[in-house]
């Protein structure tokens, strides 16, 4: 009798440790498959070989998003969006009285004012205020933004 309690103790403890096994093997802890980080990546590959020059992103959380921006075009931010010129040059475009906050210096920059690199710029409204490139450059952003 015992020899038969025992075998079924280890039955059930075996038919458990299976289940268990079986589940934690499954695709619901997959944080990311590779089929859709090169999803992403071909996304990203398109955007650069059309050069979508009147794009609208959002970016979402509270990470920067690199973009690039091409001599002659402007990229204008979101209420609230931070810009960060890492790269190349560009001057405050307004379309209002205020400017864009300089956060780096506490200055308020106005109309054609030269911006500087690795300086947080605060767009305070959604009302078409930005940096228009001079020489091309890469703009750390986050928050609502588009390019002309």
């Amino acid at each position: 009798m015992k020899k038969r309690t025992y075998i079924s103790l280890l039955t059930l403890v075996l038919a458990v440790g299976a289940v268990f096994a079986v589940n934690a093997a499954s695709d619901d802890t997959t944080l990311a498959t590779k089929s859709y980080i090169d999803d992403k990546i071909n996304e990203v590959k398109a955007l650069i070989a059309t050069g979508d020059s009147t794009s609208t992103v959002t970016t979402q959380g509270s990470s920067y998003t690199p973009v690039y921006v091409s001599v002659g075009q402007t990229i204008y931010g979101g209420e609230g969006t931070e810009l960060i010129l890492r790269a190349g040059k560009g001057n405050v475009v307004i379309s209002g009285v205020d400017g864009i906050v300089d956060a780096t210096t506490g200055s308020d920059l106005v109309q054609n004012a030269p911006v500087s690199k690795n300086h947080i710029m605060i767009v305070p409204r959604n009302d078409s205020r930005g940096i228009k490139v001079t020489e091309a450059a890469w703009f750390l952003v986050k928050g609502e933004y588009r390019i002309v």
